[in-house]
């Protein structure tokens, strides 16, 4: 089981207080609770996933991760090796998420010499909100207007490429390149993908004015794009960009959901009492 494992605790009667009424017809009986009350114990913290206010990306391997697995015939462990199970059982601390900016080899150096990320920010269309927020229907009349965007092939450039901002001709490569990673082997620049657009419409925030929306609501959805899929589907982008420096980009703290916590509440009396009756049944056996 990995470290990062997260796993529901029900307090039962001891195994030395089981085996003092356990003889060999009726030890079975004991075993067969234990796994009953494990596999309930699982499949209530399953249910209680798939009900809890949790983003889908996140629901479903959580769901997929939780499991049972029995040390012997009279202890049994329910836990989930889902590497953010902890995060929201328990609540997450606020993150800066320009610590990115340390670390990714997709980041691009501006004239001022400050590393930048340009962040792609999904919205769903009105009425679907599975994995990003949906956008007004005003917005979506408008975006689902525009020509669609288009990837045209892939590339390559430097990471950490130099590049030239222009509000007029928007992001090209300097002449200048200083390396920022090399590759161990050859001890080149190293290289990351690179994809190649063809771009059309773009969402202005004055036809979003026209529109009747607020000046939030333009900041938030000026520049969209419809971007053609792969599929053959269209998705709806936003393009935002996080830089040194920059202020915001750090996450509110997000109180944790302690589902595991009301599921071990609620199983505990029907646990006991399952223990219980299996030891009462033993004894008069």
């Amino acid at each position: 089981m990995a470290d990062t494992s997260f796993s529901i605790s029900l307090q039962l009667p001891s195994v030395d207080q089981l085996i003092k009424v356990i003889n060999g017809a009726t030890f079975p009986l004991a075993a067969q609770a234990v796994r009953a009350i494990a596999s309930e114990t699982s499949f209530r913290w399953k249910e209680s996933v798939s009900r809890a206010s949790l983003w889908q990306g996140e629901k479903t391997p959580y769901i997929q991760s939780i499991k049972v697995r029995m040390l012997d015939d009279l202890n049994a462990e329910v836990y989930s090796d889902y590497q953010y199970a902890q995060e929201i059982e328990e609540g997450r601390p606020p993150r800066d998420l320009k610590l990115m900016l340390n670390t990714s080899a997709k980041v691009r150096i501006s004239q001022k010499g400050k590393r930048f990320l340009v962040i792609p920010i999904r919205h769903n269309t009105p009425g679907n909100v599975a994995l990003a927020p949906a956008m007004p229907t005003s917005v979506y009349e408008l975006a689902s207007e525009m020509l669609p965007s288009e990837v045209t092939g892939m590339g390559v450039r430097p990471a950490g490429e130099n590049v030239i901002l222009s509000p007029s001709s928007g992001m090209t490569s300097s002449p200048v390149q200083n390396p920022f990673l090399s590759n161990p082997g050859s001890k080149s620049t190293y290289m990351v993908p690179k994809a190649n657009y063809k771009w059309n419409g773009k969402l202005s925030r004055a036809a979003l004015k026209e529109a009747g929306l607020t000046a939030q609501q333009q900041k938030m959805y000026g520049g969209m794009v419809r971007m053609k899929e792969a599929t053959g589907g269209t998705s709806y982008l936003t393009f935002r960009v996080m830089s040194e420096g920059s202020p915001g980009w750090v996450t509110k703290p997000v109180p944790g959901k302690h589902i595991a916590q009301k599921v071990a509440q609620q199983m505990q009396p029907l646990a006991t009492a399952a223990i219980g009756e299996a030891m009462k049944r033993m004894s008069e056996s």
